[in-house]
């Protein structure tokens, strides 16, 4: 039992140092998106696919990649034949080197050069052996159909997909910068209301002081004690609730960053060190709306789309046109030998009678043939320089044309290309009319923010005042606790009220400054309820001694205060009633 206990206690003392382990760290905005950023899985993927885009431009260039080709073949040959003349062993020896590219207009060149070296026994032949050497150009180009510009359109393509890849990564990193502006914010104002919950707990049991020494003064009955109490319970329980808050939106940012480990993001404490923008976000409606049209990234990935399905239509179109090819071609050849200059018994190829009568009566006729020196007599070095020399020319050229009867096939997705180029170009104009006017709409909610920030500081500053009006009153007993109950309560919802519209006029500016880099997000501003204020009756209290400056409070001087661009109207719309 005594075991028992002793882990108790130690499991309860390791519970309550657990926080004290946990490592703070403060975090200002910009390094809370750089660790976001890091290792992030989905600025990964759009990692992957921009590389994927740069390696399909590379596959595109690489259609007009030359290439090289070399060849070699040996052959011997020894066949029993009945006409031995004509020979019957041969060998030859042949390599071949060739190279040549695809173009950007659709059409081919090439460029062989063929060597060989051949040997016979067969008495017909001058030259044994004999050395070739043959250069050749060949260039086909098609002029209508699949010609000029067929395979560069594919290349611009490629292009205009890498640079949509380009725009897709920069519009993840935006999206993933506007979730975590949105939760920082949120942290922000969850610690600030954690803030404002205890202050207002301090003036819970602040006021339970005061009716305290009246109860004990007679100055009040029992009865507001116990309300003074169960206000400071209430106002404990707001702090147990903030505490919630606090911790939801503390995960809420940790899901957006990545640290070393799990673990230690989950032992951190994280401590937003930037405070809310105060200051008015200048803006210039038209400049703005001109900046982020040209830099929106969903338009411009709608250009480029729209770019390509142009290209594609004028492929299709091509593909009606009738087939027209030109093919042209031009050699060079040299031949060299060793020539055989003796003497030579040849076959005429006539029959004669066979002088000895046997064993054929007729028998083929023979003849000697003298020597004789050959032109060609030489090595291979004589047949390479016999080609260059360009004696033996040859070439060819000709044009192909090809019709197809009816092309039903390509007329019919001619006319689907124009229709997707049609549904793009409609596509297009309505974003355009969508980007246009959600950019209206980020103006007026920036302004509306702004605005509604600053009702909602000078409600704060009355419920302050008026808080402070009616504890003087209370201390000199001339208020209720219920009274000055309900002024804390305002005072509590105002002070709360103008942290919310604070923080909602930094998000929709930062909301506007990603749409001028080009990002723009969906959603507006998040309503904001402004707790009521009421004054209470200074009739017969000596404003004076209070120090505040309240004495001459009207509505001609109240006018004066307020913040360009609110009125009292708009103060009532909120729920401010002012005496």
């Amino acid at each position: 039992m005594m075991m028992k206990k002793a882990a108790t206690a130690l499991a309860a003392l390791f519970l309550l140092q657990a926080p004290l382990l946990a490592s703070e760290l403060r975090l200002s905005l910009a390094q809370a998106m750089e660790l976001a950023f890091l290792n992030n899985p989905e600025l990964k993927s759009a990692r992957l696919d921009l590389e994927i885009a740069r390696l399909q431009i590379e596959q595109a260039k690489a259609q007009y990649d030359p290439y090289l080709s070399v060849g070699t073949n040996f052959s011997r040959s020894n066949r029993p034949t009945s006409t031995p003349a004509f020979g019957n062993e041969n060998k030859s020896d042949a390599a071949n080197l060739s190279t040549g590219m695809a173009t950007p207009s659709g059409g081919n060149i090439s460029l062989t050069w063929s060597n060989s070296k051949s040997e016979s026994n067969s008495s017909f032949i001058s030259l044994n052996p004999s050395f070739s050497s043959d250069l050749s150009f060949n260039a086909s180009q098609p002029l209508l159909k699949n010609g000029l510009d067929w395979a560069g359109n594919q290349f611009k393509q490629k292009t205009n997909d890498y640079r949509r890849a380009e725009l897709g990564l920069k519009s993840k990193a935006l999206e993933i910068a506007s979730r975590v502006d949105d939760a920082y914010w949120s942290l922000v104002r969850s610690r600030m209301n954690h803030e404002l919950a205890q202050k207002s707990l301090d003036r819970a049991e602040s006021q339970y002081q005061m009716t305290q020494a009246q109860v004990k003064a007679g100055l009040a009955a029992e009865l507001s004690l116990l309300q003074a109490q169960a206000n400071v319970e209430s106002a404990r329980v707001q702090l147990l609730k903030s505490d919630g808050e606090l911790a939801r939106a503390e995960n809420s940012l940790k899901e957006l960053l990545y640290f070393a480990s799990e673990e230690e993001l989950a032992a951190t404490v994280i401590i937003p060190s930037d405070l809310p923008m105060v200051q008015e976000y200048k803006l210039v409606p038209r400049l703005f709306l001109e900046t982020s049209m040209a830099k929106n990234y969903t338009l411009e990935s709608l250009e480029l789309n729209l770019e390509n399905q142009k290209i594609d239509a004028s492929q299709t179109k091509n593909q009606l046109l009738p087939q027209l090819d030109f093919n042209a071609g031009i050699s060079l050849s040299g031949l060299a030998g060793r020539a055989d200059q003796s003497s030579q018994l040849m076959p005429t190829g006539f029959v004669v009678p066979n002088p000895f009568g046997s064993p054929e009566p007729y028998i083929l006729e023979f003849t000697t043939s003298p020597g004789s020196t050959n032109e060609l007599e030489g090595d291979w070095n004589e047949a390479v320089d016999t080609m260059l020399r360009g004696d033996y020319l040859s070439w060819q050229a000709g044009l192909n044309f090809k019709i197809y009867l009816g092309n039903r096939q390509a007329r019919g997705q001619y006319e689907i290309s124009k229709y997707n180029l049609q549904k793009i170009q409609m596509d297009m104009a309505r974003q355009k009319h969508s980007v246009r006017f959600s950019l209206e709409s980020l103006i007026t909610d920036l302004d509306s923010a702004y605005k509604s920030w600053q009702a909602a500081r000078l409600a704060r500053e009355l419920a302050e005042k008026s808080y402070q009006i009616e504890q003087k009153k209370f201390s000199l007993g001339m208020s209720t606790p219920y009274n000055l109950l309900d002024q804390e309560n305002q005072l509590r919802q105002a002070e709360i009220s103008e942290l919310s519209a604070l923080i909602e006029y930094n998000k929709a500016a930062g909301r506007v400054r990603r749409a001028e880099q080009g990002y723009l997000e969906t959603g507006g501003l998040a309503g904001i309820s402004l707790a009521g204020v009421s004054l209470p009756p200074i009739s017969g209290l000596n404003l004076g001694s209070l120090g505040s400056g309240l004495s001459g409070l009207n509505l001609s001087s109240l006018s004066g205060m307020l913040p360009p661009g609110v009125d009292l109207n708009m103060l009532k719309s909120l729920g401010i009633n002012l005496p």
